[in-house]
Parts: structure tokens; sequence; C-alpha cells
């Protein structure tokens, strides 16, 4: 067991007994609060003929209706409540609100009150001593002040905890490069968070940089996106340190991250959090090792926590014991659902494609989208990508052999439309990768 990557020693190597003894606890007084102070849970149990007296333990969890983004923007939009009536504590104690990024529709807003912020600063230190933060260290995080309205601003809270040095700065994905290696320079970060970190690649590669020279003593770079193996190998090549990633969901202050023997899998507090996976369809339980909708219980907070709360997030769980010590579920991500297309019966995500497509030099690092018909599934995978002209010799080979690499890695048949840059617009926070057009 390696003390060294635990913030929480005693938490995260609880055995899975207690670790479930302590959700049944936690997850009864979570009902009986949204339930007496929610009149969205209050109406929403109610016609699913639940109450609090029928939960007793964590067996009695999928007695619970699930719910989703959807219920919640229905609920405001009947209801003109911005909280769509999950707000369990008067809004004069809320110390902190944020809303989602709306990837799949109107934002969701949430708050939380001082406890809760207390209670998140904490899981997201634990977040962050996983990937190697510790005290004394010099880190940034632009996402604090450029996306204060996100639940993942708390990285920069969770690293002043373990008493890390945060520089706080307000880019967007057109500007983080230059953030990081100019007016960064001289600060000597240890650890360097980005968010679309092929932007500081290119931004290297174009002025002949050698990280190094503007960060001497950089231990690692962190973010948190999903990572390919093929990104994971250009980022720590460019860099020349390691390269770790998180994740989570802004909309209930997830926070999760890699050790080193557990990538591209992120271990999840299962003290804060019960994590299942769910058919998407059906909304049951999958077996064990199949992939599913990622869906989460907040056992935590007392402002707006959600209960049995589809993510749209397709992940792979193991509950088992990871060779770190860590007691607590790894989730492999494979994408957002609204990031996917059905060619046939196979299930293609944007990382997929990105996996493939960034091995070849000309599409290295290429903007790219996947066309998705209105209707699933469609007959064939469509891949539009930027590409750099000057390494292709012969455009129509060139198309030909992404066409053939992608079909083979992923059992599709593919068609490849190379586009110039700008045709595939850039956004402040995320990438499109998906354009719904008829096929």
């Amino acid at each position: 067991m390696s003390q060294s990557l635990f913030w929480d020693p005693m938490i995260e190597t609880l055995p899975r007994a207690q670790i479930e003894s302590l959700q049944g606890m936690r997850l009864v007084r979570q009902v009986d609060w949204v339930y007496h102070n929610s009149e969205f849970y209050r109406q929403w149990y109610s016609r699913a003929g639940i109450s609090p007296n029928d939960i007793h333990g964590l067996s009695d969890l999928t007695k619970l209706p699930t719910m989703s983004k959807d219920d919640l923007r229905e609920w405001r939009k009947k209801t003109h409540d911005p909280f769509s009536g999950t707000l369990c504590v008067p809004p004069k104690l809320l110390v902190r609100m944020h809303h989602s990024t709306g990837t799949s529709g109107l934002p969701n807003v949430y708050g939380l009150t001082q406890k809760d912020w207390d209670d998140v600063t904490d899981q997201f230190a634990r977040m962050l001593y996983r990937v190697g933060i510790r005290s004394g260290d010099v880190t940034n995080n632009w996402l604090e002040s450029a996306m204060s309205w996100h639940g993942f601003t708390m990285t920069a809270p969770g690293a002043r905890r373990i008493g890390a040095t945060v520089y706080s700065l307000e880019p967007d994905n057109r500007s983080i490069a230059q953030t990081n290696l100019e007016m960064l320079a001289g600060a000597d970060m240890t650890c360097l968070f980005t968010y679309h970190p092929e932007f500081e690649i290119n931004y290297l590669r174009q002025r002949d940089l050698d990280p190094k020279t503007v960060h001497p003593n950089l231990r690692f770079i962190y973010s948190a996106a999903l990572t390919t193996p093929t990104r994971r190998k250009l980022l720590e090549e460019a860099w020349g340190v390691p390269y770790w990633n998180m994740g989570g969901g802004g909309d209930q202050y997830l926070s999760e991250s890699e050790c080193p023997y557990s990538i591209p899998s992120m271990h999840m507090p299962e003290d804060r959090t019960i994590v299942e996976v769910l058919d998407p369809v059906t909304h049951e339980p999958v077996e064990p090792g199949q992939e599913g909708e990622l869906t989460v219980t907040n056992l935590w907070a007392e402002a707006c926590p959600y209960l049995r709360y589809r993510l749209e997030d397709i992940v792979r769980a193991d509950y088992n014991s990871c060779p770190c010590g860590s007691t607590h579920v790894r989730l492999t991500y494979r994408g957002r659902m609204a990031w996917s297309v059905e060619v046939g019966g196979v299930r293609v995500f944007s990382d997929d494609v990105e996996n493939v497509l960034w091995r070849f030099p000309a599409t290295e690092f290429a903007q790219y989208q996947l066309v998705k018909s209105p209707v699933q599934p469609q007959p064939r995978l469509i891949v539009r990508t930027t590409r750099h002209a000057d390494r292709i010799h012969d455009e129509v080979r060139f198309v030909s052999q992404l066409e053939d690499a992608i079909a083979e890695e992923l059992q599709v048949p593919t068609t490849v439309q190379l586009v110039n840059p700008g045709q595939i617009g850039i956004g402040t926070v995320k990438f499109q990768r998906v354009a719904v057009e008829s096929v």
C-alpha cells in the first residue's frame, strides 16, 4: 500500500463492507433530508409511491426513481425555479452558486452552503493529492476565474487546502497556451493544469520552445478531459513529464482522478457518492464489468444534492481494490452519449476516432467532428477533420488511409471529409465533437 497517494488514508482504504455500510447510513439520512426540504423530491418520490420510510439502507437504493438533466429542465420550465425545485436550504445560506456547462441543453443551477464548500474542498484536495500535488507546489487554475460558474472551479481551493500556491488566471481555450507559457514564465510551475493541452503543444512547436526552459522544475501536467492513449503519448513526449488525468461532473462536484496503477481508470470517493452503472434505455443495473450510464447519488451536500442522477456518461466500473491500496470504485470512461453515434450495432464515441486520427502526423491534434444523423443508427461513420496540408502529398490517398485505419479499428464503414481550419469551431470551454445533420 502506498500511503503517499492518500489525502485521507483511513477513508480511502476502508474495506468494501464498511464503505457500503457508510453509504447505507448516509443514503437514509439524505433521502429524509431531500424529501422534507425539496418540493421536487417530495413530488418525484410521491409519484413513484416512495417515502423515506421505505429506505432503510443501501439495498433499498433501487426503490428510488432515477432522474436526469431533462427532468430538472422540465421542472424549471414549469416553475421558473432556477434550482429546479432541488434547493434544500434557504437561498441566503448559499455561499457559492454555479451552473453546468450546458453541453446537452439548458444549464442546471446549483449551489453550496458553507458546510458543502468545506466538504467539497476536501474532496478536491483528495483528487489532487492522488495525482501528485503537495504542499509547497506551484500550480495554476484558470477554471476558478474563467469558469467561475462551473463546479470544477473547486480544483483551486482543493490545491490550496493541500498547501500549494495557485495562480488563478483567466484565459479560454484560445489563449490558455499563451497564459501558461508566457504570462506564467518565471513563476517556476511544478504542476501545470491544462484543459485542452494540444494548444500548448502547438504553441511550443511554433516557437521552438523547450518546456523546461519555461518551467524548469515542472514535475507533471494534469487535466480534466477524456484522454486517449494517443493523446497521452503525444503530451508526455512534448512536455517530457508525466501526464495525469482527472474527471467528474460539475453539477454534483464529482471529483475523481487517476493513480499510477489505475490508468486510464479514475478513483471515485464512494464515501461521498454512490456509483451505479445502468442500462441507458431500461435504467436497470448492468452486469459487473459491462458498460452503462454513470448514475450517481450525492451523500454529502445539503444545498442541492441529486439522487440517482443519470449523467449521460458511458462508463465501466471496477469495484476490486486497486494495487495502490484504494478500495473505492474505479471508473473507465467511454464518453458522453451526446458525443457518440451508432453505426449499425456499434456505438462510436468521439475519443475512439481521435485515438486513430491523431496517430497520423497530418491530422495530429486536428479539430474534428462526427456527423450524426437525427435518426439513429446510421449506415456509416462520417468524420470531418482539419489537417496539416503541408504534411500530405496525395490527399485522395491520405483520406483512403484514414478511412481504412478508422474502419479497421472501430469495425464500422467510414467516410472521412477533409475541411479547412475554421470550418470546425473552437468553443471557449468544450469542443463540439458531434454535428447533427441528415446523413
